[in-house]
Order: C-alpha cells, then structure tokens, then sequence
C-alpha cells in the first residue's frame, strides 16, 4: 500500500495575515486618535485632551 502526503507550507500566508493585521490595527487606532482629535464636543475632548498630549498630537 503506497502512501501519498501533501505538505502544506503556510508559514508565509501567516506571517502575511499577522502583517496586515498589526497595519489594520495600527491604522484604526491611528484614525481613531485622529478623529477625537479632530472632534469639537466638550466631553469628548476632556476625555482624550492627555492622550493627545501624551502622543503628541497638537490641540491647542
């Protein structure tokens, strides 16, 4: 009886998804940050006004 084995490499197909999904991630909180920065409501703004100091982003 013979035996077939097909070897599947998928290491590069994963590396890959990991990529695009650290560079979705970082481009969502990116836009995120980016918005609230953006966004002219008052309750809004006192909650994130340190983290946009704290990544350097320019509110005032």
């Amino acid at each position: 009886m013979r035996s077939i084995s097909v070897s599947k490499d998928f290491s590069g197909a994963k590396l890959w998804l990991r990529g695009s999904v650290l560079v979705l991630a970082g481009f969502l909180a990116f836009s995120t940050i980016y918005a609230v920065g953006l966004e002219p409501m008052v309750y809004l703004h006192d909650t994130f006004h340190d983290i946009r100091h704290a990544t350097g982003f320019p509110c005032h």
